[in-house]
Parts: C-alpha cells; structure tokens; sequence
C-alpha cells in the first residue's frame, strides 16, 4: 500500500464504527419511545442447552408482549408471548438484593405449547402485567391471570 491510502482506509473504517453507532443508537430511541415499555429481564435458553439472563424491554400490545433485547441491532421483538398461547402465569416477589434497593417479581408463563418463559421485573410493571392479563376476554387465559 502507498502512503496515501492507509490514512484513507482509517476515515473508512472511522465512518463505519460512527455510523454503526448511530443506526443502534437510533435503534434503542426508536424502541424505548413508544409507549406500553418497561424494563425487563428475561431468561433465555441457549441452543446447545444452558441458559441466561439478558436484559431488555418489554413492550405491551393489544394481543401479545413483545420483548427487545437492550443491547442488539434486530428491529423486531426477539420474544413474542401470544395472550391466547399463555396457559399459566405464576408470581413471585423477590427480594432486593443491595439494602435500599426496590423489590422485584418474577413472572413464569407456562406457555400452552409446553415451553417456559420466566421474565424479572419491578414491582409496578408486574401490576401492569397483571392488569394487561386480567384484561383478557375470558377463558383466553388459564391459571391465576383469570
């Protein structure tokens, strides 16, 4: 390569890192904005068996919850829970884990397919969630949500 081209190909590469910035960047505004979205952390099963925690947010709909991972360039939900495949929903409160800290509550839906999805979450968000599940016509929903 010849002197001028090396400065050329980092402006290139600098532009790249400045634009893929901005699109997820942009990604994240467009997604936090719109209403009906709260902070949720959600476990996912991994493909070869084991599972984690990833953080995110899940937005309410009129027929289902669509969850966004926090930190990912997909436009789309990455999890979609259809009200009419929620078979079961059970709560639990847990509590803070730092002292001063807010409790939360875990929420595991037991999906009529056979699949579990167990989601953490402040204490108002699962109020909201309650009331979205209540909210369905009757017998959509089975379990405690009813």
């Amino acid at each position: 390569m010849n002197d001028l081209s090396i400065p050329i190909l980092l402006v290139g590469i600098g532009m790249l890192v400045v634009l893929t910035a901005v699109l997820f960047l942009a990604r994240q505004a467009a997604i936090s904005r719109r209403r009906g979205g709260f902070p949720c952390t959600l476990q996912r099963h991994g493909l070869v068996g084991g599972s984690s925690w990833q953080h995110g947010l899940m937005r309410f709909g009129t027929d289902r919850l669509r969850w966004f991972r926090a930190f990912s360039f997909r436009i789309g939900p990455e999890v979609v829970l259809r009200r009419s495949e929620i078979g079961d929903v059970s709560r639990r409160r847990l509590p803070a884990q730092v002292a001063g800290a807010e409790d939360s509550v875990l929420v595991e839906f037991s999906m009529r397919d056979g699949r579990a999805v167990s989601a953490v979450m402040d204490l108002v968000s699962g109020a909201a969630l309650t009331s979205w599940l209540e909210a369905a016509p009757t017998g959509l929903v089975r379990g405690d949500a009813d």
